[in-house]
């Protein structure tokens, strides 16, 4: 079962580095509520919501990760972007679980999970009730509220940990780090004499929403040298925003990034749906950029050339071929 952790081991002896809402001390696992996590090794049956528990294990290469899942959220949505993970959701080795207000309990029991790996959403307040009600064992992550690029990354730590593949995350990382420190050093050799105004947003049934300007992009944008178009907006969640104020502000920007959150976005249909975006600067000037369907996952796959397009999404100059051989991103135009 979980237990409270107390605070003050949250700074002792502290093994993370960059992220801020878990932790490991000697071997115990601290969740995104602060909760010490005591679990069997290794875990056979797990039920996943958060979906960089998959990216993690595809990138650590962890087999019996992998096989350990035995029930997703939002599964036909998530699943389609691994394979053969949605070739075993589709012949019934994996189960959908839920979906928004939507939970199978009688599914959870069936599968009778070692562990639940549930994002700390309120969605799921619900269910972590009936879990500790019915002896379940669950963890809460929150990745997603991370300030630092490197903060969320470093999560691939957390999920590991479950399969004793610390270590092997650890030195992943580290690596990461070392690529970061590349970019860097290699953005800050160059004259930079302009910091372009960014507008990093997404779309949700045609409503703008943005994010607050401690989540880890924004800072991200500011640490490569660009200014976070909306600074007032406090805190790492999104925040839906009025539709004028934000065409209003948004058609002054130098560069328009729209996170379509795993949706494959037809252009043309996009700029049907909004025409108002033939009208901002970013459109104009050829800068305006969405994400690819994928791109949340290469987050974690490809961390450091995700941090890296930024850099030339932001400063195209200072590269060989520009914006033009972008991987994670689409020009819209």
């Amino acid at each position: 079962m979980i237990t409270m952790a107390l605070n003050f081991y949250k700074y002792y002896s502290r093994q993370i580095k960059y992220a801020l809402h878990f932790n490991i001390l000697n071997n115990s696992i601290i969740d995104a509520e602060n909760k010490y996590i005591n679990f069997q090794k290794p875990l056979k049956n797990v039920i996943v919501s958060d979906s960089m528990f998959i990216d993690t294990a595809y990138l650590l290469k962890i087999k019996k990760m992998i096989k350990s899942i035995k029930g997703v959220f939002w599964a036909d949505f998530v699943l389609k972007k691994y394979y053969p993970l949605y070739s075993d959701y589709l012949k019934g080795k994996i189960s959908n679980v839920g979906t928004d207000g939507k939970i199978n309990y009688g599914e959870i029991l069936n599968i009778n999970p070692d562990m639940i790996f549930l994002i700390d959403w309120n969605i799921f307040n619900p269910l972590s009730k009936w879990l500790d009600k019915n002896n379940i064992p669950y963890t809460k992550t929150g990745n997603y509220k991370e300030p630092k690029f490197l903060g969320k990354m470093e999560w691939i730590k957390f999920y590991a940990s479950f399969y004793n593949k610390y270590k092997k995350a650890e030195k992943v990382f580290n690596k990461i780090i070392e690529e970061k420190r590349r970019i860097l050093k290699s953005l800050n050799s160059r004259s930079i004499k302009y910091k372009p105004v960014v507008a990093f947003f997404g779309y949700h049934k045609n409503q703008p929403y943005i994010y607050g300007k401690s989540h880890y992009i924004p800072n991200w944008i500011r640490e490569i040298k660009g200014n976070y178009l909306f600074e007032n907006v406090e805190g790492t969640n999104y925040h839906y925003i009025d539709r004028k104020i934000f065409n209003s502000r948004a058609k002054y920007a130098d560069v328009c990034i729209l996170d379509t959150m795993g949706e494959d976005i037809d252009i043309k249909e996009l700029l049907k749906n909004n025409p108002h975006f033939l009208k901002f600067r970013a459109y104009k000037n050829k800068r305006f950029y969405i994400t690819t369907k994928d791109y949340l996952k290469f987050e974690t796959l490809k961390c450091s050339e995700v941090m890296e397009e930024y850099v030339k999404i932001i400063h195209p100059k200072i590269y060989q071929n520009g914006d033009n051989d972008l991987k994670y991103f689409i020009k819209v135009v």
